[in-house]
């Protein structure tokens, strides 16, 4: 598959999941990109669309008295371009984070654990390590975010998968949990950065972010 058809195919269908199409976004982080801010951008319109009757009942009351009708169309107009273009460009961190996991679902499909050595080289994109590894990496990648590669994992926990991001260049004050798209998340700050921990449930989330943040190190500073 190459770029072109893998765009028409994420272009008719954001969160399309065809084995082929899995091992080409693996390979190129242009088009895994592009599906990132597809699906983001599919989930916004929805969220819009669905706002639209409301305002629309208002237009049609409207239109019942005279000299009103051309200007309830205006408003109308107008509430739902804002609309879309606010959820467009929610641009929280919360928010983009869900979208890039939502983004990459063959990252969930996996069985085995993840050779050491791959771990270490997806880390060490990043100037990152671990001192130890809380549970079974079933997934690891090195993903573009924000402008930068981040380590994103998937970690088989007593309860279930859950997705670790590793944010470096990410600084946020205190603990922020979040649910969104039928995952549940909590981003904590850490020494080096941030850290985001999703998953369907939200058992254990923060005592998996607990682990993740005791045994990250930078490879400047590995103790």
């Amino acid at each position: 598959m190459n770029c072109e058809d893998a765009r028409r195919l994420i272009g008719a269908e954001p969160g399309a999941t065809s084995g082929e199409l899995a091992q080409h976004l693996k390979d190129c982080h242009a088009c895994a990109d592009f599906q990132l801010e597809m699906v983001a951008l599919d989930a916004n319109i929805r969220r819009a669309l669905a706002m639209v009757p409301a305002a629309d009942r208002g237009r049609r009351r409207a239109a019942a008295r005279p000299g009103w009708a051309l200007a309830a169309s205006v408003v109308l107009a107008i509430v739902a371009t804002l609309t879309v273009w606010a959820l467009r460009t929610d641009t929280s961190l919360a928010h983009e984070v869900v979208a890039h996991v939502v983004a990459e679902p063959q990252s969930w499909v996996g069985t085995d654990a993840v050779p050491e050595a791959e771990l270490e080289d997806v880390l060490r994109k990043s100037g990152l390590i671990l001192a130890e590894t809380p549970y079974s990496v079933i997934y690891a990648q090195s993903c573009w975010f924000r402008g930068h590669y981040v380590p994103h994992l998937v970690v088989r926990t007593p309860h279930s998968l859950a997705t670790v991001l590793l944010l470096p260049n990410e600084r946020v004050a205190q603990r922020e949990s979040f649910h969104e798209d039928g995952l549940s998340g909590v981003i904590v700050p850490s020494t080096h950065g941030s850290i985001a921990v999703l998953a369907a449930s939200s058992a254990q989330l923060d005592d998996l972010a607990e682990r993740m943040r005791l045994a990250e190190r930078t490879q400047d500073n590995p103790k």
